[in-house]
């Protein structure tokens, strides 16, 4: 779909970019082609119905230090390969769970100095991003405000900062994985004013670094939490202008009809949230699952009401207003072709034509990804590094301004 604005300035970007309609197309997986992905974990194994659901991909142990080198210097790679390979065989999206982290870790660290405790954290951060160079998403360090590692004082506990532990793992992962998108992952954070501020504190630490890409919250322990209070505290991260993403989301209650309401409740604030671009819930399967009562899907392979309503939500939502089509604009047969979208890894092709084009690529909410110039007669090749979801193409040659949309995955 080819969109020719009338006005290219500020107030026009915006208009077109909600106009570009996105049209979901029919699948199985809930949110499939929408502009927020809807994932899950894979533990052992993935499940033969993953795909029927989810289209994002987490491990749920295997991707923990502990899990990978509970010897030092051996590798236990099985685990987190059955989890990438199966994201990558499947163009899903690829979340490492997590490098830097107070539980699940090397039971040998805590009883190594200092210095020999920096080297082994950076070694373990360096092999990782050399064995899965196309990570989509790292949670860089997780739980910082509940599970601060023992190893923390040698890579520079609070120092300087109160939180220099926390910008060198970033420090590292970013030199070494440049081109995965880094996140910041903690729970008990939006139901909770005090907690959301001293999270910001951190967040705000790592981009006046350009070390953060997005901030995780896990979505844990909900239950009780007022959703005008969850609202209030997303607003709170997504002023930031970082990405939000729920990494863990669950609700914990055995009865359905208690499970369901609380889906009804919550989730739209979450998935409908402007600043909110993925969720990804932590189990679907009973027995498979780490907070016994959240599962979705029985054992009988029958889903709980909480599920069922899920599908119809998701398949009729695309993810907030700035999702939605706007009319109004007009359509002309200028030649752009850009393919192909999905953009795996963000690499397409843009052919313009013969001429001299100024390019912008920007997020859905307006922001500018990226800018350069076309000039000739011949296609060029594009490398967008941001994260999954859907962008626009802004193209401009001094007369007319056309937009295209293209899916990044």
């Amino acid at each position: 779909m080819k969109i020719n604005c009338l006005d290219s300035g500020k107030s026009a970007v915006m208009t077109c970019l909600f106009l570009i309609l996105f049209s979901a197309s029919a699948s199985a997986q809930m949110a499939k082609d929408k502009c927020k992905f809807l994932g899950n974990v894979i533990a052992g194994s993935a499940p033969s119905d993953f795909k029927t659901y989810w289209n994002q991909v987490t491990p749920e142990n295997a991707g923990k230090w502990g899990s990978v080198e509970s010897t030092r210097d051996v590798m236990s790679w099985t685990g987190l390969d059955l989890a990438y390979n199966y994201a990558k065989d499947n163009d899903l999206p690829f979340k490492q769970h997590t490098l830097v982290w107070g539980q699940q870790q090397p039971g040998w660290i805590g009883a190594l100095p200092a210095a020999e405790q920096k080297e082994e954290v950076e070694e373990w951060i360096k092999a990782f991003c050399e064995r899965y160079p196309e990570t989509d998403y790292i949670d860089v360090v997780n739980e910082p405000l509940h599970a601060i590692p023992n190893y923390a004082g040698g890579l520079g506990g609070s120092g300087t900062t109160g939180w220099d532990w926390v910008i060198w793992a970033f420090e590292k992962t970013r030199a070494y994985c440049p081109n995965a998108k880094l996140i910041l992952n903690d729970y008990n954070i939006v139901n909770n004013d005090a907690s959301t501020d001293s999270y910001l504190h951190i967040i705000n630490l790592l981009r006046e670094r350009d070390l953060i890409d997005i901030i995780g919250e896990q979505g844990h322990f909900l239950e009780t939490t007022p959703s005008a209070t969850i609202k209030k505290n997303l607003d709170k991260l997504s002023a930031t202008g970082l990405p939000i993403h729920i990494s863990e989301y669950d609700v914990n209650l055995a009865d359905d009809h208690a499970q369901n309401e609380k889906y009804q409740e919550q989730f739209p604030v979450l998935w409908s949230h402007p600043g909110v671009h993925g969720v990804t819930l932590w189990g679907y399967k009973q027995n498979q699952i780490w907070r016994e009562d959240s599962y979705l899907l029985r054992t009988d392979g029958s889903a709980r009401p909480a599920l069922t309503w899920l599908i119809n939500y998701v398949e009729t939502n695309k993810g907030g207003a700035f999702c939605d089509p706007v009319t109004g604009m007009l359509e002309d047969g200028t030649h752009m072709e850009v393919y192909p979208s999905p953009a795996r890894g963000g690499r397409f092709t843009l052919d313009l034509g013969a001429g001299n084009f100024d390019v912008r690529i920007l997020d859905i909410q307006g922001h500018k990804k990226k800018e350069f110039n076309v000039s000739g007669n011949e296609p060029v090749t594009v490398l967008l590094k941001e994260p999954v979801g859907m962008y626009f193409l802004q193209v401009s040659d001094g007369r007319q301004t056309t937009w295209k949309k293209i899916m990044v995955n």
